[in-house]
Protein backbone atom coordinates (compact mmCIF):
# COMPACT_ATOMS: atom_id res chain seq x y z
CA UNK A 1 0.00 0.00 0.00
CA UNK A 2 1.59 3.41 -1.01
CA UNK A 3 2.48 5.71 2.15
CA UNK A 4 1.87 9.27 1.36
CA UNK A 5 4.35 11.23 4.61
CA UNK A 6 1.65 13.80 6.57
CA UNK A 7 4.98 16.00 6.39
CA UNK A 8 3.78 18.42 3.57
CA UNK A 9 6.97 18.96 2.12
CA UNK A 10 7.82 15.46 1.61
CA UNK A 11 4.29 14.61 0.05
CA UNK A 12 4.76 17.95 -2.26
CA UNK A 13 8.17 16.27 -3.41
CA UNK A 14 7.05 13.13 -4.22
CA UNK A 15 4.04 14.25 -5.79
CA UNK A 16 6.04 16.71 -7.99
CA UNK A 17 8.80 13.64 -8.93
CA UNK A 18 5.55 11.76 -10.16
CA UNK A 19 4.04 14.84 -12.05
CA UNK A 20 8.10 14.94 -13.78
CA UNK A 21 7.97 10.92 -14.81
CA UNK A 22 10.95 11.11 -12.47
CA UNK A 23 10.95 7.36 -11.43
CA UNK A 24 14.48 6.66 -10.88
CA UNK A 25 14.98 6.79 -6.86
CA UNK A 26 18.45 5.94 -5.02
CA UNK A 27 18.08 5.66 -1.10
CA UNK A 28 20.52 5.63 1.36
CA UNK A 29 18.66 4.46 4.63
CA UNK A 30 18.93 6.71 7.56
CA UNK A 31 15.85 8.24 10.08
CA UNK A 32 15.75 11.92 9.35
CA UNK A 33 14.94 10.90 5.82
CA UNK A 34 12.17 8.41 6.95
CA UNK A 35 9.24 10.54 5.22
CA UNK A 36 10.87 10.53 1.51
CA UNK A 37 12.16 6.62 1.90
CA UNK A 38 8.91 5.13 2.58
CA UNK A 39 6.58 7.82 0.65
CA UNK A 40 8.94 6.93 -2.28
CA UNK A 41 9.73 2.81 -1.66
CA UNK A 42 5.72 2.13 -0.81
CA UNK A 43 5.17 3.38 -4.40
CA UNK A 44 5.29 0.75 -6.78
CA UNK A 45 5.58 3.82 -9.34
CA UNK A 46 9.44 4.30 -8.70
CA UNK A 47 12.02 2.46 -9.15
CA UNK A 48 13.46 2.59 -5.50
CA UNK A 49 17.21 1.18 -4.51
CA UNK A 50 18.36 0.63 -0.96
CA UNK A 51 22.62 1.73 -0.96
CA UNK A 52 23.99 1.95 2.64
CA UNK A 53 26.99 3.88 1.50
CA UNK A 54 26.20 7.33 0.39
CA UNK A 55 29.53 7.89 -1.69
CA UNK A 56 28.41 4.57 -3.74
CA UNK A 57 25.05 5.10 -3.65
CA UNK A 58 26.08 8.60 -4.95
CA UNK A 59 27.97 7.00 -8.17
CA UNK A 60 25.33 4.62 -8.18
CA UNK A 61 22.66 6.94 -9.24
CA UNK A 62 25.03 8.90 -11.47
CA UNK A 63 25.52 5.44 -13.36
CA UNK A 64 21.52 5.40 -13.79
CA UNK A 65 21.54 8.89 -14.97
CA UNK A 66 24.68 8.61 -17.21
CA UNK A 67 22.91 5.60 -19.15
CA UNK A 68 18.94 6.91 -19.54
CA UNK A 69 20.16 10.35 -19.68
CA UNK A 70 17.47 11.39 -17.34
CA UNK A 71 17.46 12.33 -13.56
CA UNK A 72 18.03 10.50 -10.86
CA UNK A 73 16.62 10.89 -7.38
CA UNK A 74 19.26 10.62 -4.27
CA UNK A 75 17.85 10.79 -0.64
CA UNK A 76 19.82 10.89 2.13
CA UNK A 77 19.25 11.51 5.71
CA UNK A 78 20.97 14.54 7.67
CA UNK A 79 24.14 15.18 8.97
CA UNK A 80 27.71 13.94 7.06
CA UNK A 81 25.71 11.61 4.83
CA UNK A 82 25.11 14.52 2.60
CA UNK A 83 29.36 15.10 2.09
CA UNK A 84 29.34 12.00 0.88
CA UNK A 85 27.26 12.65 -1.78
CA UNK A 86 30.38 15.27 -3.47
CA UNK A 87 32.44 13.51 -5.15
CA UNK A 88 30.12 11.91 -7.23
CA UNK A 89 27.95 15.28 -7.42
CA UNK A 90 31.25 17.38 -8.62
CA UNK A 91 31.32 14.60 -11.66
CA UNK A 92 27.65 14.95 -12.63
CA UNK A 93 28.59 18.50 -12.54
CA UNK A 94 31.61 18.29 -14.59
CA UNK A 95 30.13 15.03 -16.84
CA UNK A 96 26.87 17.28 -17.47
CA UNK A 97 24.94 14.44 -16.27
CA UNK A 98 21.09 15.30 -14.25
CA UNK A 99 20.80 14.26 -10.58
CA UNK A 100 18.51 15.28 -8.19
CA UNK A 101 19.96 15.40 -4.36
CA UNK A 102 16.99 15.37 -1.55
CA UNK A 103 18.71 15.87 1.16
CA UNK A 104 16.92 15.41 4.68
CA UNK A 105 17.63 17.50 7.72
CA UNK A 106 17.21 19.01 10.74
CA UNK A 107 14.79 22.24 11.11
CA UNK A 108 17.70 25.80 11.18
CA UNK A 109 16.73 26.21 14.80
CA UNK A 110 18.14 23.10 15.38
CA UNK A 111 21.77 23.38 14.13
CA UNK A 112 24.53 24.60 15.92
CA UNK A 113 23.14 23.69 19.18
CA UNK A 114 24.42 20.32 20.08
CA UNK A 115 21.88 17.73 18.35
CA UNK A 116 23.22 14.68 16.76
CA UNK A 117 23.42 14.56 13.42
CA UNK A 118 23.54 18.45 12.10
CA UNK A 119 25.79 20.11 10.06
CA UNK A 120 24.64 23.10 7.87
CA UNK A 121 23.70 21.86 4.95
CA UNK A 122 22.03 24.49 2.97
CA UNK A 123 24.37 25.23 -0.22
CA UNK A 124 27.16 22.67 1.24
CA UNK A 125 27.83 21.99 -2.90
CA UNK A 126 28.58 25.70 -3.23
CA UNK A 127 30.15 25.93 -6.88
CA UNK A 128 30.28 22.59 -8.20
CA UNK A 129 26.47 21.99 -8.64
CA UNK A 130 23.81 23.99 -11.10
CA UNK A 131 21.46 24.98 -8.42
CA UNK A 132 21.25 24.84 -4.93
CA UNK A 133 18.34 26.05 -2.05
CA UNK A 134 16.80 25.10 0.78
CA UNK A 135 13.19 24.20 1.11
CA UNK A 136 10.61 26.56 3.84
CA UNK A 137 9.67 24.08 7.08
CA UNK A 138 6.17 23.57 6.78
CA UNK A 139 4.10 25.30 10.08
CA UNK A 140 1.17 23.25 10.12
CA UNK A 141 3.30 19.98 11.08
CA UNK A 142 4.61 19.99 14.63
CA UNK A 143 3.47 23.47 15.29
CA UNK A 144 3.68 22.79 19.06
CA UNK A 145 7.01 21.69 19.09
CA UNK A 146 8.51 24.49 16.42
CA UNK A 147 7.22 27.04 19.01
CA UNK A 148 9.51 25.49 22.35
CA UNK A 149 12.64 27.03 20.13
CA UNK A 150 14.19 30.58 21.15
CA UNK A 151 15.61 30.36 18.19
CA UNK A 152 12.58 29.49 15.61
CA UNK A 153 11.77 31.99 13.06
CA UNK A 154 8.42 30.19 11.61
CA UNK A 155 5.67 30.83 13.97
CA UNK A 156 4.93 33.64 15.84
CA UNK A 157 3.72 31.94 19.01
CA UNK A 158 1.63 34.93 20.33
CA UNK A 159 -0.38 35.63 17.64
CA UNK A 160 0.02 33.31 14.56
CA UNK A 161 -1.72 30.38 16.22
CA UNK A 162 -5.39 31.61 14.02
CA UNK A 163 -2.98 32.24 11.00
CA UNK A 164 -1.27 28.94 10.59
CA UNK A 165 -3.37 27.88 7.36
CA UNK A 166 -2.44 30.69 5.69
CA UNK A 167 1.20 31.34 6.71
CA UNK A 168 1.68 26.98 5.83
CA UNK A 169 -0.15 28.30 1.93
CA UNK A 170 2.34 30.74 1.55
CA UNK A 171 5.20 28.21 2.16
CA UNK A 172 3.66 25.46 0.11
CA UNK A 173 3.85 28.11 -2.48
CA UNK A 174 7.33 29.24 -2.07
CA UNK A 175 8.45 25.36 -2.30
CA UNK A 176 6.03 24.72 -5.01
CA UNK A 177 8.22 27.06 -6.63
CA UNK A 178 11.64 26.17 -5.98
CA UNK A 179 11.39 22.78 -6.72
CA UNK A 180 9.59 23.62 -10.29
CA UNK A 181 13.38 25.94 -11.12
CA UNK A 182 14.90 22.90 -9.45
CA UNK A 183 13.32 20.27 -11.19
CA UNK A 184 13.52 21.73 -14.58
CA UNK A 185 17.32 23.03 -14.49
CA UNK A 186 18.22 19.69 -14.38
CA UNK A 187 16.08 18.38 -16.96
CA UNK A 188 17.00 21.07 -19.76
CA UNK A 189 20.61 21.58 -18.35
CA UNK A 190 21.60 18.10 -17.60
CA UNK A 191 23.29 18.61 -14.40
CA UNK A 192 22.80 17.70 -10.74
CA UNK A 193 20.65 20.29 -8.27
CA UNK A 194 20.51 20.25 -4.58
CA UNK A 195 16.71 20.60 -2.52
CA UNK A 196 17.81 20.97 1.43
CA UNK A 197 14.55 19.54 3.01
CA UNK A 198 14.37 20.67 6.63
CA UNK A 199 11.50 18.25 8.62
CA UNK A 200 10.31 18.57 12.11
CA UNK A 201 9.49 15.07 13.91
CA UNK A 202 7.30 13.25 14.30
CA UNK A 203 8.56 11.40 11.23
CA UNK A 204 6.44 8.29 11.24
CA UNK A 205 3.24 9.09 10.18
CA UNK A 206 1.79 8.44 7.57
CA UNK A 207 -1.53 8.30 5.03
CA UNK A 208 -2.80 6.42 2.19
CA UNK A 209 -4.13 9.10 -0.03
CA UNK A 210 -2.34 12.13 -0.74
CA UNK A 211 -3.60 15.48 0.82
CA UNK A 212 -1.77 18.16 -1.62
CA UNK A 213 -2.66 18.88 -4.97
CA UNK A 214 0.52 19.89 -6.51
CA UNK A 215 1.21 22.20 -9.31
CA UNK A 216 4.61 21.65 -10.56
CA UNK A 217 5.17 21.69 -13.78
CA UNK A 218 7.82 20.51 -16.15
CA UNK A 219 8.67 23.07 -18.83
CA UNK A 220 11.31 22.15 -21.65
CA UNK A 221 13.50 24.93 -22.82
CA UNK A 222 13.37 24.63 -26.66
CA UNK A 223 16.55 24.52 -28.75
CA UNK A 224 17.32 28.53 -29.84
CA UNK A 225 17.37 28.13 -33.58
CA UNK A 226 20.61 30.34 -35.05
CA UNK A 227 19.16 31.66 -38.41
CA UNK A 228 22.37 33.14 -39.60
CA UNK A 229 24.46 30.34 -40.00
CA UNK A 230 26.30 31.31 -43.24
CA UNK A 231 28.91 33.42 -41.69
CA UNK A 232 29.93 30.05 -40.30
CA UNK A 233 29.89 28.07 -42.96
CA UNK A 234 31.71 30.95 -45.10
CA UNK A 235 34.82 30.46 -42.03
CA UNK A 236 34.68 26.88 -43.29
CA UNK A 237 34.66 26.66 -46.47
CA UNK A 238 37.86 29.50 -46.18
CA UNK A 239 39.86 27.21 -44.38
CA UNK A 240 42.03 24.27 -45.82
CA UNK A 241 42.65 22.57 -42.67
CA UNK A 242 39.88 21.61 -40.30
CA UNK A 243 39.76 19.73 -37.52
CA UNK A 244 36.57 18.02 -35.53
CA UNK A 245 37.46 16.78 -32.54
CA UNK A 246 34.56 14.40 -30.55
CA UNK A 247 34.81 13.79 -26.90
CA UNK A 248 32.25 12.19 -24.35
CA UNK A 249 28.40 11.73 -26.47
CA UNK A 250 25.85 8.44 -26.50
CA UNK A 251 26.58 7.63 -29.98
CA UNK A 252 23.79 9.49 -32.06
CA UNK A 253 26.05 12.88 -32.09
CA UNK A 254 26.32 12.89 -35.45
CA UNK A 255 23.86 11.29 -38.43
CA UNK A 256 24.61 9.22 -41.58
CA UNK A 257 24.28 12.42 -43.31
CA UNK A 258 26.59 14.61 -41.39
CA UNK A 259 29.13 11.84 -41.70
CA UNK A 260 28.49 11.90 -45.35
CA UNK A 261 28.87 15.61 -45.54
CA UNK A 262 32.07 15.43 -43.68
CA UNK A 263 34.09 12.56 -44.99
CA UNK A 264 33.41 14.67 -48.11
CA UNK A 265 35.43 17.31 -47.94
CA UNK A 266 39.81 16.53 -47.97
CA UNK A 267 39.71 19.64 -45.67
CA UNK A 268 38.59 18.40 -42.82
CA UNK A 269 39.73 14.98 -40.61
CA UNK A 270 37.77 14.08 -37.34
CA UNK A 271 39.35 12.94 -33.99
CA UNK A 272 37.29 10.79 -31.97
CA UNK A 273 37.47 9.24 -28.19
CA UNK A 274 36.02 5.65 -27.34
CA UNK A 275 33.78 7.49 -25.37
CA UNK A 276 32.21 9.29 -27.98
CA UNK A 277 30.60 6.47 -29.11
CA UNK A 278 30.82 7.45 -33.25
CA UNK A 279 32.19 4.79 -35.33
CA UNK A 280 33.13 5.45 -38.83
CA UNK A 281 36.55 4.18 -40.82
CA UNK A 282 37.43 7.76 -42.02
CA UNK A 283 37.75 8.83 -38.44
CA UNK A 284 41.20 8.82 -36.09
CA UNK A 285 40.19 6.95 -33.00
CA UNK A 286 43.65 6.41 -31.63
CA UNK A 287 45.03 9.89 -31.34
CA UNK A 288 47.69 9.31 -28.96
CA UNK A 289 49.42 6.46 -30.72
CA UNK A 290 49.48 9.43 -33.75
CA UNK A 291 50.42 12.34 -31.31
CA UNK A 292 52.57 10.69 -28.68
CA UNK A 293 55.45 9.35 -31.20
CA UNK A 294 55.73 12.15 -32.81
CA UNK A 295 56.61 14.07 -29.54
CA UNK A 296 59.90 12.20 -29.39
CA UNK A 297 60.69 13.08 -33.33
CA UNK A 298 63.87 15.60 -33.64
CA UNK A 299 61.62 17.26 -36.31
CA UNK A 300 58.58 17.00 -34.02
CA UNK A 301 57.88 21.07 -34.77
CA UNK A 302 58.08 21.09 -38.52
CA UNK A 303 55.35 17.80 -38.54
CA UNK A 304 53.24 19.15 -35.42
CA UNK A 305 52.73 22.77 -37.82
CA UNK A 306 52.05 21.01 -40.96
CA UNK A 307 49.39 19.43 -39.33
CA UNK A 308 48.05 22.27 -37.17
CA UNK A 309 44.15 22.71 -37.93
CA UNK A 310 43.00 26.45 -39.10
CA UNK A 311 39.90 25.78 -37.53
CA UNK A 312 38.96 23.44 -34.60
CA UNK A 313 35.14 22.31 -34.03
CA UNK A 314 33.97 20.14 -31.07
CA UNK A 315 31.66 18.41 -30.37
CA UNK A 316 30.23 16.27 -27.07
CA UNK A 317 31.78 16.71 -23.61
CA UNK A 318 35.08 16.03 -21.86
CA UNK A 319 38.69 14.66 -23.88
CA UNK A 320 40.77 12.21 -22.15
CA UNK A 321 43.84 12.90 -24.82
CA UNK A 322 46.46 15.26 -23.04
CA UNK A 323 48.19 14.81 -25.77
CA UNK A 324 46.07 16.40 -27.86
CA UNK A 325 45.07 19.47 -26.08
CA UNK A 326 48.79 20.08 -25.74
CA UNK A 327 49.26 19.98 -29.19
CA UNK A 328 46.40 22.69 -30.15
CA UNK A 329 47.73 24.72 -27.00
CA UNK A 330 51.02 24.93 -28.67
CA UNK A 331 49.86 24.87 -32.31
CA UNK A 332 47.02 26.96 -31.91
CA UNK A 333 44.44 27.43 -34.36
CA UNK A 334 42.72 31.07 -35.11
CA UNK A 335 39.24 29.82 -35.06
CA UNK A 336 37.55 26.95 -32.21
CA UNK A 337 33.90 26.68 -32.53
CA UNK A 338 31.87 24.49 -30.25
CA UNK A 339 28.60 22.75 -31.35
CA UNK A 340 25.93 21.37 -29.17
CA UNK A 341 24.42 21.55 -25.76
CA UNK A 342 27.31 20.43 -24.10
CA UNK A 343 29.00 23.06 -22.64
CA UNK A 344 31.54 24.90 -24.17
CA UNK A 345 35.33 25.06 -22.63
CA UNK A 346 38.10 26.95 -24.37
CA UNK A 347 40.53 23.79 -23.90
CA UNK A 348 42.85 25.04 -26.35
CA UNK A 349 43.28 28.72 -25.18
CA UNK A 350 42.43 29.96 -28.17
CA UNK A 351 38.86 31.71 -27.23
CA UNK A 352 35.90 29.35 -28.00
CA UNK A 353 32.73 30.09 -29.55
CA UNK A 354 29.72 28.68 -28.80
CA UNK A 355 26.87 27.55 -32.01
CA UNK A 356 23.89 26.24 -29.18
CA UNK A 357 22.60 23.75 -32.01
CA UNK A 358 22.77 20.26 -32.86
CA UNK A 359 25.45 19.02 -34.29
CA UNK A 360 23.18 17.14 -37.10
CA UNK A 361 21.75 20.43 -37.62
CA UNK A 362 24.82 22.11 -38.37
CA UNK A 363 26.24 19.13 -40.77
CA UNK A 364 23.24 18.52 -42.36
CA UNK A 365 22.84 21.75 -43.59
CA UNK A 366 26.30 22.92 -44.96
CA UNK A 367 27.16 23.00 -48.12
CA UNK A 368 31.16 22.25 -48.31
CA UNK A 369 33.21 23.26 -51.36
CA UNK A 370 35.08 20.95 -53.40
CA UNK A 371 38.86 21.53 -51.76
CA UNK A 372 42.50 20.67 -53.31
CA UNK A 373 43.55 20.39 -49.71
CA UNK A 374 45.57 17.10 -48.45
CA UNK A 375 44.73 17.93 -44.74
CA UNK A 376 42.62 14.37 -44.20
CA UNK A 377 45.45 12.42 -46.48
CA UNK A 378 48.35 13.95 -44.07
CA UNK A 379 46.60 12.73 -41.37
CA UNK A 380 45.54 9.48 -43.04
CA UNK A 381 48.69 8.66 -43.79
CA UNK A 382 50.32 8.82 -40.74
CA UNK A 383 47.76 6.91 -39.02
CA UNK A 384 48.13 3.95 -41.49
CA UNK A 385 51.42 4.28 -40.97
CA UNK A 386 51.69 4.02 -37.43
CA UNK A 387 48.79 1.41 -37.14
CA UNK A 388 51.85 -0.59 -39.13
CA UNK A 389 54.48 -0.08 -36.18
CA UNK A 390 51.78 -0.42 -33.47
CA UNK A 391 50.88 -4.07 -35.02
CA UNK A 392 54.19 -5.12 -35.60
CA UNK A 393 55.32 -4.14 -31.92
CA UNK A 394 52.42 -6.12 -30.33
CA UNK A 395 53.44 -9.30 -32.13
CA UNK A 396 56.76 -9.17 -30.11
CA UNK A 397 56.24 -7.84 -26.69
CA UNK A 398 55.81 -9.86 -23.18
CA UNK A 399 53.09 -9.77 -20.84
CA UNK A 400 52.47 -6.71 -19.54
CA UNK A 401 49.37 -3.63 -19.17
CA UNK A 402 49.69 -3.25 -22.76
CA UNK A 403 49.18 -6.84 -24.25
CA UNK A 404 46.24 -7.41 -21.27
CA UNK A 405 44.65 -4.52 -23.43
CA UNK A 406 45.59 -6.04 -26.91
CA UNK A 407 43.97 -9.22 -25.75
CA UNK A 408 40.98 -8.04 -24.21
CA UNK A 409 39.52 -5.94 -27.29
CA UNK A 410 39.85 -9.15 -29.13
CA UNK A 411 37.60 -11.07 -26.70
CA UNK A 412 35.13 -8.35 -25.69
CA UNK A 413 31.88 -9.74 -26.70
CA UNK A 414 29.77 -7.18 -28.97
CA UNK A 415 27.00 -6.99 -27.08
CA UNK A 416 28.76 -5.39 -24.02
CA UNK A 417 29.12 -2.20 -23.26
CA UNK A 418 32.05 -0.65 -21.29
CA UNK A 419 32.74 0.88 -18.66
CA UNK A 420 36.10 2.26 -17.98
CA UNK A 421 37.99 3.29 -14.32
CA UNK A 422 40.31 6.51 -14.69
CA UNK A 423 43.89 6.75 -14.87
CA UNK A 424 45.87 4.13 -17.05
CA UNK A 425 42.51 1.99 -18.12
CA UNK A 426 41.02 4.75 -20.07
CA UNK A 427 44.55 5.50 -22.16
CA UNK A 428 45.57 2.20 -22.99
CA UNK A 429 42.15 1.87 -24.18
CA UNK A 430 42.62 4.90 -26.71
CA UNK A 431 45.99 2.80 -28.47
CA UNK A 432 43.37 0.14 -29.54
CA UNK A 433 40.31 0.07 -31.76
CA UNK A 434 37.67 -1.57 -30.73
CA UNK A 435 36.72 -4.18 -32.96
CA UNK A 436 33.08 -4.94 -32.12
CA UNK A 437 32.26 -1.13 -31.72
CA UNK A 438 31.38 -1.54 -28.01
CA UNK A 439 29.65 1.67 -26.27
CA UNK A 440 31.82 2.89 -23.81
CA UNK A 441 31.45 4.86 -20.67
CA UNK A 442 33.69 6.87 -18.25
CA UNK A 443 33.80 9.15 -15.35
CA UNK A 444 35.66 11.95 -17.32
CA UNK A 445 34.10 14.83 -15.46
CA UNK A 446 36.62 15.10 -13.26
CA UNK A 447 38.78 12.32 -13.76
CA UNK A 448 38.72 10.38 -10.47
CA UNK A 449 39.12 6.62 -9.44
CA UNK A 450 36.22 7.32 -6.70
CA UNK A 451 33.30 5.91 -7.41
CA UNK A 452 33.88 3.81 -10.70
CA UNK A 453 32.72 0.20 -9.46
CA UNK A 454 29.32 2.09 -8.37
CA UNK A 455 28.98 4.01 -11.53
CA UNK A 456 29.41 0.88 -13.60
CA UNK A 457 26.61 -1.11 -11.62
CA UNK A 458 24.46 1.69 -11.56
CA UNK A 459 24.92 2.00 -15.17
CA UNK A 460 24.12 -2.14 -15.53
CA UNK A 461 21.24 -1.83 -13.98
CA UNK A 462 19.85 0.75 -16.23
CA UNK A 463 21.37 -1.04 -19.52
CA UNK A 464 19.51 -3.47 -21.74
CA UNK A 465 23.04 -4.13 -22.61
CA UNK A 466 25.45 -5.82 -20.08
CA UNK A 467 28.41 -4.03 -18.74
CA UNK A 468 32.22 -5.05 -18.36
CA UNK A 469 34.02 -2.92 -15.51
CA UNK A 470 37.74 -2.57 -16.87
CA UNK A 471 39.37 -0.85 -13.72
CA UNK A 472 42.55 -0.68 -12.24
CA UNK A 473 43.53 -1.95 -8.63
CA UNK A 474 43.49 1.06 -6.63
CA UNK A 475 40.36 2.39 -8.19
CA UNK A 476 38.77 -1.37 -7.62
CA UNK A 477 39.74 -1.55 -4.11
CA UNK A 478 39.12 2.23 -2.88
CA UNK A 479 35.65 1.48 -4.36
CA UNK A 480 35.06 -1.87 -2.94
CA UNK A 481 31.52 -1.15 -0.86
CA UNK A 482 30.10 -0.60 -4.47
CA UNK A 483 30.08 -4.00 -4.14
CA UNK A 484 27.65 -4.16 -0.78
CA UNK A 485 24.58 -3.66 -3.14
CA UNK A 486 21.31 -6.09 -4.09
CA UNK A 487 21.18 -4.94 -7.51
CA UNK A 488 23.72 -6.54 -9.27
CA UNK A 489 23.06 -8.28 -12.79
CA UNK A 490 24.34 -11.95 -13.17
CA UNK A 491 25.94 -10.67 -16.11
CA UNK A 492 28.29 -8.32 -14.92
CA UNK A 493 31.56 -7.99 -15.42
CA UNK A 494 34.64 -6.79 -13.71
CA UNK A 495 37.87 -7.39 -14.93
CA UNK A 496 40.63 -5.43 -12.84
CA UNK A 497 44.52 -4.96 -13.99
CA UNK A 498 46.46 -5.67 -10.81
CA UNK A 499 50.12 -4.29 -11.16
CA UNK A 500 50.12 -3.78 -7.21
CA UNK A 501 49.65 0.63 -7.29
CA UNK A 502 49.22 3.46 -9.67
CA UNK A 503 51.51 2.23 -12.29
CA UNK A 504 50.73 5.48 -14.38
CA UNK A 505 52.84 7.44 -12.12
CA UNK A 506 55.90 5.37 -13.32
CA UNK A 507 55.90 6.98 -16.99
CA UNK A 508 54.98 11.03 -15.97
CA UNK A 509 58.08 13.15 -16.20
CA UNK A 510 59.54 13.48 -12.82
CA UNK A 511 59.01 10.11 -11.14
CA UNK A 512 61.84 8.31 -9.20
CA UNK A 513 62.01 5.17 -8.24
CA UNK A 514 62.21 4.84 -4.41
CA UNK A 515 60.52 4.22 -1.20
CA UNK A 516 59.72 7.84 -1.16
CA UNK A 517 57.74 7.80 -4.46
CA UNK A 518 56.60 4.68 -4.25
CA UNK A 519 54.91 4.85 -0.76
CA UNK A 520 53.30 8.41 -1.54
CA UNK A 521 52.83 8.53 -4.99
CA UNK A 522 52.70 5.17 -6.75
CA UNK A 523 50.79 3.41 -3.37
CA UNK A 524 52.57 0.16 -3.74
CA UNK A 525 50.36 -2.98 -2.47
CA UNK A 526 50.34 -6.74 -2.13
CA UNK A 527 46.70 -6.57 -2.20
CA UNK A 528 43.89 -9.33 -4.20
CA UNK A 529 40.52 -9.48 -4.50
CA UNK A 530 40.13 -12.95 -4.26
CA UNK A 531 38.29 -12.81 -0.77
CA UNK A 532 36.74 -9.70 -1.41
CA UNK A 533 34.88 -11.41 -4.38
CA UNK A 534 34.25 -14.07 -1.63
CA UNK A 535 32.31 -12.20 0.95
CA UNK A 536 30.09 -10.31 -1.75
CA UNK A 537 29.46 -13.34 -4.02
CA UNK A 538 31.17 -12.70 -7.28
CA UNK A 539 32.69 -15.83 -9.45
CA UNK A 540 36.91 -15.05 -9.15
CA UNK A 541 39.73 -15.90 -11.31
CA UNK A 542 43.00 -14.56 -11.51
CA UNK A 543 45.45 -15.00 -14.40
CA UNK A 544 49.49 -13.58 -14.85
CA UNK A 545 50.04 -15.03 -18.08
CA UNK A 546 49.15 -14.40 -21.99
CA UNK A 547 47.91 -17.92 -22.47
CA UNK A 548 46.04 -18.10 -19.06
CA UNK A 549 44.25 -14.62 -19.99
CA UNK A 550 43.39 -15.84 -23.67
CA UNK A 551 42.14 -19.63 -22.34
CA UNK A 552 40.03 -18.03 -19.40
CA UNK A 553 38.24 -14.91 -21.63
CA UNK A 554 36.60 -17.87 -23.78
CA UNK A 555 34.02 -18.73 -21.33
CA UNK A 556 34.37 -15.52 -18.87
CA UNK A 557 31.67 -13.32 -20.98
CA UNK A 558 29.07 -16.69 -20.68
CA UNK A 559 25.87 -16.09 -18.58
CA UNK A 560 26.44 -17.38 -14.76
CA UNK A 561 24.56 -17.81 -11.71
CA UNK A 562 26.82 -15.12 -10.37
CA UNK A 563 28.34 -11.98 -11.73
CA UNK A 564 32.47 -12.36 -11.93
CA UNK A 565 35.39 -10.59 -11.09
CA UNK A 566 38.80 -11.33 -13.41
CA UNK A 567 42.09 -10.28 -11.70
CA UNK A 568 45.30 -9.67 -14.28
CA UNK A 569 48.66 -9.61 -12.56
CA UNK A 570 50.94 -7.84 -14.27
CA UNK A 571 54.66 -6.22 -13.05
CA UNK A 572 54.09 -2.65 -12.93
CA UNK A 573 58.00 -2.27 -13.80
CA UNK A 574 57.86 -3.78 -17.08
CA UNK A 575 54.87 -2.35 -18.20
CA UNK A 576 56.05 0.66 -17.87
CA UNK A 577 58.80 -0.12 -19.71
CA UNK A 578 57.04 -1.75 -22.46
CA UNK A 579 55.07 1.26 -22.85
CA UNK A 580 57.50 3.79 -22.96
CA UNK A 581 59.36 1.43 -25.43
CA UNK A 582 55.90 1.78 -27.75
CA UNK A 583 55.88 5.67 -28.12
CA UNK A 584 59.56 4.87 -28.93
CA UNK A 585 58.96 2.53 -31.87
CA UNK A 586 56.32 4.23 -33.13
CA UNK A 587 58.21 7.15 -33.72
CA UNK A 588 60.11 5.81 -36.19
CA UNK A 589 59.87 8.38 -39.43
Amino acid sequence: MIKYPIIPVAQTLILSCLNFDFFDVVISPGSRNVPLAIGFASNKKFNCYSIVDERSAAFFALGLSQKSKKPTILICTSGSALLNYYPAITEAYYSEIPLIILSADRPEYKINIGDGQTINQSNVFEKNILYSNSLKQDCSHATEEIIKSNLQKIVNYKDDFSKIEKLQKSIQTNNEEIIEIAFNLSINKMQPVHLNVPMEEPLYEFVDSPSINVKVKKKIEKTPSIKDLDNYYNTINKASKILILIGVSDGDILSKKSIQKINSCSSIIVMKEHTSNVFNESFISNIDRLIGPIELQSNSDFIFDELSPEIVISLGGMIVSKKIKSFLRNYKPTKHFHIGNNISKDSFYSGVKHIKITANKFFENIILNKSNSNYFDKWNQLDISKLDLHNRYMKVINFSDLKVFEIMTNWIPKKYNIQVANSTPIRYFQLFDLKNKNMMFANRGTSGIDGSTSTAIGNSVQNDSPVLLVTGDLSFFYDVNALWNNHIPKIFRIIIINNSGGGIFKILPGFKENNLFSEFIETQHNLSARLIAKMFNFNYTQVSTKFGLNLYLRTFFKNSKKPKILEIKTSSIKSTKILKDYFRYLSKP
